[in-house]
């Protein structure tokens, strides 16, 4: 019964996120259907902002603090609406209002954004991928939801570990496609077992890959989720479901857009991105990065999930992208991220670094729960 019943809360919530999708409704918060524009002076955007606080459920604890958060706050209000003024077509991105909109880039960067060197990593059962990959046989437009390949949006909170579910995103992924049973894996013992990656201090995707490859994973509901850098657990460590036999990644050396794309036909893909200010901000429509001015260094700050593609028109080709800000973020958890873009880098770097588990055993246990 709990596995018929947590099967049926996932076909809802994707039903939820493809509708989100389809129409461009940024999210759930009601002021987000509102005309920003509208808030012309101080004290209409000043309501705006208690409205927002209602919905979001923020508190301050002094009146000084909440002076500065509605300053920044009206400085982001103000930043969107410039930008959603130069919009050039209706795929063109929007951005809009969300949990984040009370605090500068800078300080949302410090908590959720952490760039990382490259690491060293000695695998015998890792490899660097091609740069040639030709599949013909790929579909014009593929989501790996639709085939049941992806769980629902989850949301990392006031912790920096993108990378992990970025990770458990990518095995969650390969592993419904081998077995047919779609498990939703723990972050946490990544956060917290994993010591060659820093917890909420950020890590690497692939090093994740190859831990997991090492010891197993649990799944979320025997290992759960707490948002912080706590202790590993021995005994929810062993409690291993999951098991990948290898992982591919490239490093900083951007992959083709024909690669990339074979890639995903056969599976979700983590990726490494550079989040700007306009990804923060990110509300519906075709995410072209105007603000990435750093691609040639390929630097990047956040991980997501690759789980799809597709096509808005003739000349508007997109990724679709998973995020873990939470399904009340961009549309409904996702961006779409424009590709075909004839940039060596990819926009914000996301042809820069990725990676992915490969599996050819079965799961450790049957999947009949979760």
């Amino acid at each position: 019964m709990a596995s018929l019943i947590t099967k049926l809360l996932l076909l809802l919530c994707l039903c939820y996120s493809l509708i989100c999708l389809s129409s461009g409704v940024p999210n759930g918060y009601s002021i987000l259907n509102q005309d920003l524009d509208k808030y012309d002076s101080k004290k209409q955007i000043f309501h705006l902002f208690q409205e927002w606080k209602t919905e979001t459920e923020r508190e301050y604890q002094t009146l000084e603090e909440e002076a500065m958060r509605f300053q920044i706050f009206k400085n982001n209000l103000e930043h969107i609406r410039e930008r959603n003024a130069k919009r050039k077509s209706s795929n063109d991105y929007s951005l809009a209002l969300n949990k984040f909109s009370d605090m500068s880039y800078e300080e949302f960067s410090k908590i959720y954004l952490h760039e990382m060197k490259e690491p060293v990593i000695e695998s015998n059962k890792r490899k660097m991928v091609s740069n040639d990959e030709s599949c013909p046989e790929a579909p014009s437009s593929l989501d790996w939801r639709l085939s049941g390949a992806v769980t629902y949006v989850k949301d990392q909170g006031s912790c920096g570990s993108c990378w992990a579910f970025s990770a458990t995103g990518a095995i969650e992924g390969i592993t419904q496609i081998v077995t047919q049973n779609l498990p939703y894996l723990s972050e946490q013992q990544l956060i917290s077992c994993d010591t060659n990656n820093n917890g909420c201090q950020g890590g690497w995707h692939y090093k994740a890959l190859d831990y997991v490859m090492r010891n197993g994973i649990a799944t979320e509901r025997d290992y759960p989720y707490t948002a912080s850098d706590s202790a590993c657990n021995s005994t929810q460590e062993q409690m291993k479901f999951v098991t990948i036999d290898g992982y591919g990644y490239w490093w900083k050396t951007p992959i083709s857009e024909d690669s990339l794309f074979c890639y995903v036909f056969k599976q979700p893909i983590s990726v490494s991105i550079y989040a700007s200010p306009h990804f923060k901000s990110y509300g519906s429509g075709i995410f072209s990065g105007d603000d990435c001015t750093n691609n040639s260094t390929c630097s990047h700050n956040h991980a997501v999930l690759i789980v799809g593609y597709g096509s808005s028109g003739t000349d508007q080709d997109y990724w679709i992208v998973k995020n873990s800000w939470g399904h009340t973020w961009g549309q409904c958890g996702y961006i779409l991220v424009k590709r075909n873009t004839g940039t060596t880098q990819g926009v914000c770097n996301i042809h820069c670094s990725g990676s992915f588990p490969m599996k050819d055993t079965p799961t450790l246990k049957l999947a009949s729960s979760i």
